[in-house]
């Protein structure tokens, strides 16, 4: 009798608390307080166990609060790319950027027009791409008698501040290629997003910014010309790429919103229906 005394005491405690918590999160929801709302049923789902009715009620009530969350999330999602999209296309136009399928898969790539291999085959010097996804890749280009086997790409400034790029092994085909041409040593190695980056586009107004190659030992390096022009291309590509990295991130979120509301509307009427047919 006692133990049956203290679980109705319990239930009773619960009761009212579920009670109160539900109470204050349909406030809550009514005032667009959704991430609260949605965390006052938690607690009842996780605290009330005994409070089935109000933990129903809590289910119910909690498909509306994140449907409206992800309606937020949706309409977040499709404003920002309605901003984002027009500034992609204008600096696309003003800025000369070509537009290029890759080579080996479907996905496209930018380029600042003239900043590509083909029209710079009689130099070193360094370039960078971005793909739709908003990837850039740093290109170091090397031509000479010789092979260096660089492996890094170190940026200086007049201020002698300096950044080096992540290491890319001479294992790593692709990102570290070699070829010969009418009798002169190509390479071609590729940072992707890598931190330089940051540095050329916070650079970009340093006249005397200096770039060059790093050789596998580390210890020899060797200058490559970098051009005002070289310096503008790649801080536009990076631009570009943070761009185009946050269109696909709110395309991710405006698909998985709108599934998500999918999925709660049917919840919702099947709630709807079971309710009716009682």
């Amino acid at each position: 009798m006692a133990t049956a005394i203290t679980l109705t005491a319990c239930s009773s405690t619960e009761e009212k608390q579920a009670s109160r918590l539900y109470q204050e999160a349909e406030s809550a929801y009514q005032n667009e307080q959704y991430a609260y709302a949605s965390a006052l049923l938690d607690s009842i789902e996780n605290h009330c166990k005994s409070a089935i009715e109000w933990r129903k009620a809590g289910h119910a009530l909690n498909y509306q609060v994140q449907l409206a969350m992800q309606e937020d999330s949706l309409a977040t999602a499709d404003t920002m790319l309605l901003t984002i999209t027009p500034i992609i296309n204008e600096m696309v136009k003003a800025n000369n950027f070509l537009y290029e399928k890759g080579e080996y898969d479907e996905l496209g790539y930018y380029y600042v027009k003239g900043s590509d291999t083909k029209s710079n085959l009689g130099r070193s010097y360094v370039h960078a791409t971005v793909n739709e996804y908003g990837n850039v890749s740093l290109i170091s280009e090397y031509r000479g008698g010789a092979y260096i086997n660089h492996t890094q790409l170190r940026f200086i400034g007049s201020d002698h501040s300096e950044v080096v790029t992540a290491n890319v092994p001479l294992e790593r085909e692709g990102a570290n290629y070699h070829f010969k041409n009418q009798g002169l040593c190509h390479e071609s190695v590729t940072y992707v997003n890598d931190s330089a980056l940051a540095f050329v586009d916070m650079q970009v107004g340093d006249s005397k910014l200096k770039a060059e190659l790093v050789c596998k030992e580390g210890t020899k390096k060797y200058p490559v010309q970098l051009t005002t022009k070289d310096r503008n291309d790649i801080a536009l590509t990076y631009q570009l790429g943070k761009m185009l990295a946050a269109q696909l991130r709110f395309s991710q979120q405006s698909k998985v919103a709108g599934e998500k509301i999918k999925f709660l509307k049917a919840k919702i009427e099947t709630n709807k229906n079971k309710d009716n047919n009682k």
